[in-house]
């Protein structure tokens, strides 16, 4: 017997539950979020390749230019409009504030069997936080496993805590993979295998 095909779900879709998740969990509204998605979207994408129609102003044209953010995105989340075009994914991914940009990003690459790792910064200050990263993340790890391991096995009873389990061990991977990139760029390429 074949296996069952299991197939993805849009990627927009993922960009809109951590959409929902963000506004449903902070204080950030469409109005606010369509500015922060406008500002980054004309910042980044060259104005002959633009696809979608956000602006930005000011007095008067800045209400009108929040309003027309707003529903430009309320119209891709409610499927008024099907698809979220390429150009504008990055700017609105990118708006998210964490933890939903990263759990937005950890999503979207686990659907090509990928890790999202951050890029560090080229800076003393980005080693430091590296470390702070790293160690902050082996924390969430180890606060996510306790009530799993609290019987002494994994076994099916603690499938409820899986997912954050993975979710928290994807991103002390990512960590370690970032903190490794900064060191490895102290290395020489003279034959020293990385």
């Amino acid at each position: 017997m074949k296996g069952v095909r299991q197939f993805l779900p849009p990627r927009q879709s993922v960009v809109y539950a951590h959409t929902r998740r963000m506004l449903d969990a902070t204080a950030s509204n469409y109005t606010t979020f369509a500015m922060d998605v406008a500002q980054r979207y004309l910042a980044m994408t060259a104005p002959d390749v633009r696809q979608v129609k956000l602006r930005t102003g000011e007095g008067a044209d800045l209400i009108k230019a929040m309003e027309n953010n707003a529903q430009i995105l309320r119209r891709y989340m409610d499927g008024t409009v099907k698809t979220l075009p390429a150009d504008l994914e990055d700017a609105w991914v990118m708006s998210l504030p964490e933890p939903f940009r990263g759990d937005c990003e950890r999503d979207l690459a686990r659907r090509r069997g990928m890790l999202a790792v951050q890029m560090p910064a080229d800076d003393e200050t980005a080693q430091a936080v590296g470390l702070a990263r790293l160690a902050h993340e082996f924390g969430e790890l180890m606060s996510a496993l306790a009530p799993a391991l609290a019987d002494g096995k994994l076994d099916a009873a603690d499938l409820p805590f899986a997912r954050r389990i993975l979710d928290e061990s994807d991103d002390l991977i990512s960590a370690v993979v970032a903190l490794r990139r900064q060191v490895q760029a102290l290395v020489p390429h003279s034959g020293v295998m990385a």
